[in-house]
């Protein structure tokens, strides 16, 4: 009878995967039925395979009672929801690499399989090709005599490919180590040294891991996704040593004592994405053979191995400082404070109400009039309502406070929030110079808290790809930024009166810099000069600033709180340009070398005040994320950051005449 098979997941891996299984006979494995988030996709996988049920839920898959096997193949951070569906419906379960997020979650799903009595088997198929059945064989047999060192390496450039990268280690270096615990049979290693390169998004971009064993046995690897590495393997013994050779990872050709080896996979007559994929149907055969055998794991990759695999890769990110919202993960939603009622405040708790009531909650906000704090509350449900910031922060049920007053008076609200031990996100500017920067830097550091300055065009979709193409150098070297913002906004009184903090440079340019030193990745320029034109309130209407960076690199941005600008940005490299069409401060589209792509933000169920502010929850997931890591500072936008657009907005204001009472406090 034949091993009736569920696919969870209409991806690309689950494509694969099925393609593998169309390679064995249809009396030993047959899928019944696909399940996908949205019933047209796995409809259309169904029509493409030839599979007679399709379901538009994964609750639909685990309540078929004609499958015996499910394979999972959801991306990782997603597999432990998946997995203890399929087990607590007393499922078998094949799940793709790596099982899970940390060795917490792992033991989760492995108790969840035993409690059900069903196999679960990670699917590390790299251990059921012929090459890797040869290779342990050679061990046992002490072919190469004692092994004395293992050698892997997995790089591919896949920043171009992949929107949200894992990190190196969980997407690539889990093959080199999966490869080291077989040849060191499940070995837990006496020490583990790490040395790597993260992105700004904080996971690992190349890692490098060096473990020694008993015996003063060692092994190392390397993994990136930013380049092509050999992605060999080589086992050094006593007596000689095996290389097996590129793809390492699926494994069909080995060098043994210099003779070589061959195990070529068979040919598939369907189109695929990855590398010898028909070699997956290696792994389905072993659950074959330990459901058939009536076992609960596979002797070949047993779940202690699994568990083993995930402490390793724990500690590795603890010494890489990589952390995922799983490793802290919480239950409970982040608890919002607002201070201040106003538009800005108004919009934000708008944008919150964009994202799951799971994740983020607003308990309180706080007015200096009380009659203001209780119309903001019930016009959006908050449970309470306080007629002082000093009432906020006292509160215990706040795990944040959005500071949303107007920036004159962010350095007594943040060091008054700080100092209550609260975490804060405040708008930008972050203060009115770099002095008060500083003091509102110090006052976090010195309490422990987490602290952003709100420049939310960092955290839209647009930036992200920004930022992506910069680091793949996809238009060359930048040579030249442009950018414009200008608005007619005289009318409103906080735009010109000097002790409101008006200007054009901190109401709007700042959007402009924020850019710019974006591009230049946190330089400092070499030179600036600036122009503008003063109101008789003595702030800036209109101000251009020329800048100039290391290596013949130029920027120059104009705004003006007068006149209506372009509203865009641009980014000259030397072998391309992106264009940030208006409005470039909340941008919902990318032109890049001429070809336009659409990041539309959220509807809002309420009137908003500012363009496009629904985007401001892209950072407000971004606070939750860095407090679930126990981060004090954005990597996105660091403390760095919101000191030198202080710096560089103070030399500005000095060229062109603006002097704010707090510059001679």
């Amino acid at each position: 009878m034949a091993i009736r098979w569920g696919i969870c997941s209409a991806g690309r891996i689950s494509h694969e995967f099925t393609v593998a299984l169309k390679t064995r006979p249809a009396e030993e494995h047959q899928i019944v039925a696909v399940a996908a988030r949205r019933l047209e996709d796995a409809e259309e996988f169904s029509r493409k395979h030839n599979i007679s049920k399709a379901y538009g839920g994964y609750e639909d898959l685990a309540a078929d009672p004609d499958i015996d096997v499910v394979y999972v193949g959801v991306i990782h951070p997603y597999h432990l929801e998946a997995c203890k569906l399929f087990t607590n419906a007393k499922k078998n379960v094949l799940c793709e690499k790596p099982l899970i997020m940390n060795a917490k979650e792992v033991k989760e799903i492995l108790d969840s399989a035993k409690k059900n009595d069903v196999l679960l088997m990670e699917a590390v198929w790299t251990r059921f090709f012929q090459a890797s059945v040869e290779i342990r064989r050679l061990l046992t047999q002490q072919y190469i005599g004692a092994v004395k060192m293992v050698r892997a390496d997995y790089g591919v450039p896949l920043l171009n490919l992949l929107r949200d990268p894992d990190g190196a280690l969980l997407d690539l270096g889990i093959y080199c180590l999966q490869v080291i615990n077989v040849v060191y049979n499940g070995e837990k290693p006496e020490s583990i040294h790490v040395s790597g390169v993260c992105m700004e998004t904080g996971v690992d971009e190349t890692v490098t891991v060096i473990l020694k064993y008993s015996r003063n046995r060692m092994a190392t690897f390397t993994c990136s996704v930013v380049v092509k590495l050999r992605n060999d393997a080589i086992i050094v013994g006593t007596e000689g040593k095996l290389e097996v050779l590129s793809p390492m990872w699926c494994p069909t050709k080995m060098l043994v004592l210099r003779k070589m080896s061959q195990n070529p996979e068979p040919e598939c007559f369907y189109t695929i994405n990855l590398t010898h994929i028909p070699g997956n149907r290696c792994e389905a055969d072993e659950v074959r053979y330990c459901l058939l055998n009536g076992l609960k794991e596979s002797p070949v990759i047993p779940l202690a191995y699994t568990l083993l695999l995930a402490e390793i890769e724990e500690e590795i990110r603890r010494q890489l400082e990589v952390a995922y919202s799983q490793d802290c993960q919480s239950n409970m939603a982040t608890r919002w404070g607002i201070c201040s009622v106003g538009k800005i405040s108004h919009d934000f708790a708008v944008a919150l109400k964009t994202l799951p009531a799971k994740d983020h909650q607003v308990v309180a906000v706080a007015a200096r009039n009380l009659e203001d704090a209780e119309e903001f509350s019930r016009k959006y449900d908050i449970a309470k309502a306080y007629g002082s910031c000093k009432e906020l922060a006292r509160d215990p049920d706040i795990d944040v406070v959005y500071v949303g007053v107007i920036h004159p008076f962010h350095l007594k609200a943040c060091k008054l929030f700080t100092s209550a031990k609260k975490n804060v996100l405040c708008e930008k500017p972050l203060a009115m110079n770099t002095k008060e920067v500083k003091e509102i830097l110090d006052s976090a550091q010195k309490n422990d808290v987490f602290l952003m300055e709100a420049v939310w065009t960092r955290f839209f979709p647009v930036s992200v790809e920004i930022r992506k193409l910069l680091a793949q150098e996809y238009i060359g070297e930048v040579k030249m930024v442009r950018a414009d913002f200008g608005v007619p906004v005289l009318h409103v009184p906080k735009s010109f009166q000097k002790e409101l903090g008006g200007g054009a440079l901190l109401d709007l340019g700042i959007h402009c810099l924020q850019f710019i030193n974006m591009v230049y990745n946190r330089e400092k320029p070499e030179s600036i000069q600036a122009s503008g034109v003063c109101l008789e309130t003595g702030v800036d209407e209109t101000v251009t600033v020329i800048l100039k960076y290391s290596r013949n690199r130029m920027a120059t941005f104009t705004c003006s709180a007068l006149v209506q600008l372009h509203n865009d940005a641009i980014i000259v490299g030397t072998k391309g340009i992106i264009q940030v069409p208006p409005p470039m401060w909340c941008p919902t589209s990318l032109v890049v070398n001429g070809m336009e792509t659409q990041y539309p933000v959220p509807e809002s169920y309420l009137p908003l005040n500012f363009t496009n502010s629904t985007g401001m929850r892209y950072e407000a997931e971004e606070v939750r994320q860095c407090l679930l890591k126990g981060l004090k500072e954005s990597k996105v936008m660091p403390h760095a950051d919101s000191l030198l657009l202080a710096e560089i907005e103070d030399e500005i204001r000095r060229q062109v005449g603006v002097v704010y009472s707090q510059d001679s406090q």
